[in-house]
């Protein structure tokens, strides 16, 4: 089950956000999708992007944590600014050397249950 909040993410080259928050049923870390505040369309739902991934091999100081892709920084970056999330450092993962970083999640993004 997701909850939507009412914080709006902005970055250039991205439409407003907004977090919806869950947890990843393997393991019950914190899951963060971002959907378009208005989507294009009735039969658009709205998904913009997966702010966090779930990488259960990695271990994280808390259960208030999330890594979140280098890709998707920018978003993160905003909701820091908004003093939502803290950056924390970086851990490679997958076949390719993808990068994601960890991140501390303020209590507004993070799912309960």
């Amino acid at each position: 089950m997701l909850t939507f909040t009412t914080i709006q993410i902005r970055v250039p080259g991205a439409p407003a956000l907004t977090p919806a928050l869950g947890r990843y049923e393997a393991n019950g870390r914190p899951a963060v999708l971002l959907y378009e505040v208005e989507p294009e369309d009735e039969f658009d739902d709205g998904l913009w992007c997966d702010l966090t991934v779930n990488l259960p091999e990695q271990v994280l100081p808390g259960d208030d944590w999330a890594f979140v892709p280098a890709d998707n920084l920018k978003y993160l970056r905003a909701l820091e600014r908004q003093g939502l999330a803290e950056v924390g450092s970086a851990a490679r993962y997958g076949s390719f050397g993808q990068l994601a970083v960890m991140a501390h999640l303020a209590p507004a993004l993070v799912a309960r249950g």
